[in-house]
């Protein structure tokens, strides 16, 4: 708990908390409804596809803006403009106007501000909490996101099934402009903070320097892209399998997401308990690995008090690789560049429309479950591959 002796990371947890419960609520709603809408697991990929695609080009830009401009800012403006966003989608619910492009459109805009948001967000964590107390503070934010998750999931399943996803939206706007608001409470930039900044353009152009030198940001990069291709995607399936196989509702899929961030929780604890081991990137590939395991073991559940465990053990081990390459990437430039580090797991996360897109296709074809197999044998796979080929990696 050494983090929380600073008071603007204690503001930052609390905004953190709101900004989830958002971001819970977000991820239920939308997958919910383009479901209820079409009826198609591909329409699914789709839409958080579009929510993941800007992360490609923005992850560039994200960086060199957060390490450029100050990073409080930025958590305000893109908490307050998400909020617009859900409110828009909730009047064209109440007034029936609401089509399936709106929705696409909606996961757009929103993954580009949420892009905006991590990188900043991650960043200003270290600038007040410092490198010593770095793992610590990214783990705590990481529970924040997580008890934020479980109440936004849980509440965006009531409020479908008791008053319609119209409402459903409204709320999330609402929630939004809260999280936007308690980001008034913080004081400072962080001791930690970049003392020098360059123009958006030079740290561009440095960006890309840094790819062609730092080996060990590549291969990060590359371990980000892999969790989200084969990892991250089995977020499509749950509104899937809790419709088609599991038959529990929208109610079901709000506990599901619940205990997707319960997860997320224990995660922290385990890779904050493990953080001081020699061998981090093994520790990374092992963690991989038991995530693409996790699936597996979803794929073959006979119900849904299992199907809740096993998505809790998923997310636990989801959880300690992001925690992983949140710490790894920021350790592993200068001070001056940490924004472009963030900047770079958001880039790795450019790759998960390719598995958004191929898990809800997949679905399609075959079967919820055949989906999730193949995606977590592809996983273990790879991250074993990865240990074997990539000496650096196991060096990290």
């Amino acid at each position: 708990m050494a983090a929380f002796r600073f008071p603007d990371f204690r503001v930052l947890w609390l905004a953190t908390v709101a900004n989830q419960v958002g971001m819970g609520m977000q991820q239920v709603l939308l997958g919910w409804l383009i479901f209820d809408i079409t009826g198609s697991a591909g329409m699914v990929g789709l839409v958080f596809a579009a929510r993941a695609a800007p992360n490609v080009v923005i992850g560039f830009v994200a960086g060199s803006i957060a390490d450029r401009f100050d990073r409080r800012v930025l958590l305000f403006l893109t908490s307050w403009l998400t909020g617009v966003m859900a409110g828009v989608v909730a009047a064209l619910l109440y007034t029936d106007n609401l089509e399936v492009w709106h929705l696409i459109l909606t996961a757009f805009l929103m993954g580009g501000l949420l892009s905006f948001y991590i990188t900043a967000r991650q960043a200003y964590v270290y600038d007040v909490v410092g490198e010593s107390n770095a793992i610590n503070g990214i783990g705590l934010i990481t529970v924040a996101q997580n008890v934020g998750g479980v109440l936004g999931a849980l509440l965006a399943g009531a409020a479908i099934q008791w008053f319609g996803p119209g409402a459903g939206f409204a709320t999330m706007g609402a929630v939004y402009a809260v999280a936007g608001l308690a980001v008034y409470g913080l004081r400072s930039r962080g001791d930690a903070a970049p003392q020098f900044t360059e123009p958006v353009w030079q740290n561009l152009v440095g960006y890309f320097r840094s790819l062609k030198s730092n080996r060990t940001l590549v291969i990060l990069i590359g371990t980000t892209a892999l969790a989200e291709i084969f990892g991250f995607s089995h977020q499509v399936i749950l509104p899937v399998l809790t419709e088609e196989v599991l038959n529990v509702g929208a109610a079901g899929l709000g506990v599901l997401t619940a205990f997707k961030f319960v997860g997320g929780t224990l995660g922290v604890v385990v890779v904050t308990a493990l953080w001081r081991i020699p061998r981090r990137g093994i520790l990374l590939l092992i963690f991989l690995a038991g995530f693409g395991v996790g699936q597996v073991l979803l794929s073959q559940v006979p119900g849904f008090l299992l199907a809740v465990v096993m998505v809790a053990f998923i997310n636990v081990m989801a959880t300690a690789t992001d925690v992983m390459h949140h710490t790894l990437l920021q350790l592993s430039v200068p001070n001056e560049e940490r924004g472009r580090a963030m900047g770079s797991w958001i880039v790795g996360l450019g790759a998960s429309p390719l598995g958004h897109v191929e898990i809800g296709y997949i679905s399609d074809a075959t079967s919820p479950r055949l989906s999730l197999l193949i995606n977590g044998i592809a996983l273990a796979a790879m991250a074993l591959v990865m240990g074997l080929v990539i000496p650096r990696l196991r060096r990290i």
